[in-house]
C-alpha cells in the first residue's frame, strides 16, 4: 500500500459534499474498525487517518485530551452511524502537525495502520491511543529518527540487559519487558514488580570505573525494595559485513524473536522503542556499527553505604544535579543479572 500516492489521488480527486475526501484501506471482518486514509477539505487538504471504531468512553477522552496538549498531534472525535445496528461507533480523526518531516509522517500513519490491524482488544481505541502516546514522547523530544552516537551505546546497553532478562524468564516476557521503564523517563531504567530496580550506566572510556550520574534521583532507592547499578564498558566500531559485533538492529531483532509468541509483550517493546527515539525505518543508519563489550557487567548494591547525591540532602535552590562516579574503590557483588530479581 502506497500511502502517498493514496494522498495524491484523494487531492486531485472530485471532491464529496462532505468535509472530507476518504478511501477506505483497511477493516476487520469482526466489525471492529475500518481505518480510512483522508484528506480533510476544510482545512487546506490536511492529510489524516480517521479510524472508525466503538467509543472508548470517558477513559479514552482523557488520554485523548493529554494527547491534545501537544502541539504536534490532534485527535477529534465524532458520532457515525453503524449500518445494521442502532448503536452509534466514533470517528477518531488523527492529524500530525504540517510541519512534520514526511517520511516521519508516513512511518506514522503506518504505524496506527498496523496497531488497529495487530490489536486483539475488542477496544481497537485503546491500543492505538497507547501507540499515540509512545509518538508523543517521540515528538515531545523533537527526535528526527536517528538517535546520537551516545544514546546509540545507551540503548545498546539496556537492550542487553533486557535481552538476558527475557533469556532467563520466558515464562514472565510480558513483565520483563514492562519493566524497562528508562524510555518513559523514569528515575532508574529498569523497574520490577517487586519494586527492585536496576539503573544501567556504561562507559566508553578506557577507565571502566567512572560513569557520570545524571541527576539526584538515578541513585535514589526510596520507596524501592533493593537498587543495583549495572555498569558495562563499551565500544562502538565501524563493522563490515564480515564482523560479528551485534548493531543496534542486530539485538532488536533477536530480542522480537525472543518475543514471537507474545503479541502483548512485542507491541509493548515496539512503543517502548519509539519513546527512546528508535525507528525500525532508520535502521540502515544503525548498519555500519556494532558494539564490543570489554568486560562482564558490574554490578553494584546501591545500599546506605554507596556514595551518592539524593534529593533529601541537597538544598531546594539547587534544581539540577550532575555528576562523575569513581566506583574503584566500591565492591562489586558476585551476581548474574537474573540473580538480581524475582519476577
Amino acid at each position: 500500500m502506497n500511502i502517498k500516492k493514496i494522498f495524491s489521488e484523494l487531492i486531485v480527486s472530485e471532491s464529496s459534499s462532505g468535509k472530507y475526501n476518504t478511501r477506505l484501506i483497511d477493516f476487520d471482518e469482526a466489525n471492529r474498525y475500518k481505518t480510512i486514509l483522508a484528506i480533510d477539505k476544510l482545512s487546506d487538504n490536511q492529510k489524516c487517518v480517521l479510524l472508525q471504531l466503538k467509543n472508548g468512553g470517558k477513559s479514552s477522552q482523557v488520554i485523548i485530551n493529554n494527547i491534545n496538549t501537544l502541539d504536534s498531534i490532534q485527535i477529534d472525535t465524532f458520532p457515525v452511524p453503524d449500518p445494521g445496528t442502532t448503536e452509534l461507533d466514533t470517528y477518531y480523526s488523527i492529524k500530525l502537525d504540517r510541519n512534520t518531516e514526511e517520511d516521519i509522517f508516513y512511518t506514522f500513519l503506518t504505524d496506527i495502520i498496523e496497531t488497529a490491524k495487530k490489536s486483539i482488544s475488542e477496544l481497537v481505541i485503546l491500543d492505538i491511543l497507547k501507540r499515540v502516546k509512545s509518538w508523543m514522547n517521540f515528538f515531545k523530544a523533537k527526535k528526527t529518527g536517528v538517535l546520537t552516537e551516545s544514546s546509540q551505546i545507551g540503548l545498546f546497553a539496556e537492550l542487553t540487559v533486557l535481552k538476558v532478562l527475557l533469556e532467563e524468564n520466558p515464562k514472565d516476557i510480558l513483565d520483563v519487558v514492562t519493566s524497562w521503564v528508562g524510555p518513559k523517563n523514569q528515575n532508574q531504567d529498569f523497574i520490577f514488580p517487586n519494586t527492585q530496580a536496576v539503573e544501567v550506566k556504561c562507559t566508553t572510556k578506557n577507565n571502566r570505573y567512572e560513569v557520570k550520574i545524571n541527576n539526584e534521583f538515578q541513585l535514589d532507592g526510596t520507596g524501592l525494595s533493593g537498587l543495583f547499578l549495572v555498569v558495562y564498558q563499551v565500544k562502538r566500531h565501524k563493522i563490515t559485513e564480515a564482523s560479528s559485533l551485534p548493531s543496534l538492529p542486530k539485538i532488536i531483532e533477536e530480542i522480537e524473536n525472543l518475543l514471537i509468541h507474545d503479541t502483548d509483550a512485542k507491541f509493548e517493546f515496539a512503543g517502548l522503542l519509539l519513546e527512546v527515539g528508535y525507528l525500525a525505518e532508520a535502521e540502515i543508519e544503525y548498519l555500519d556499527f556494532g558494539f564490543q563489550i570489554i568486560n562482564e557487567p558490574e554490578i553494584y548494591d546501591v545500599n546506605t553505604r554507596f556514595p551518592k547525591l539524593a534529593r533529601v540532602s541537597i538544598p531546594n535552590s539547587i534544581k539540577k544535579i550532575e555528576y562523575n562516579l569513581n566506583l574503584q574503590d566500591q565492591p562489586t557483588l558476585d551476581l548474574t543479572l537474573n540473580n538480581l530479581i524475582t519476577l
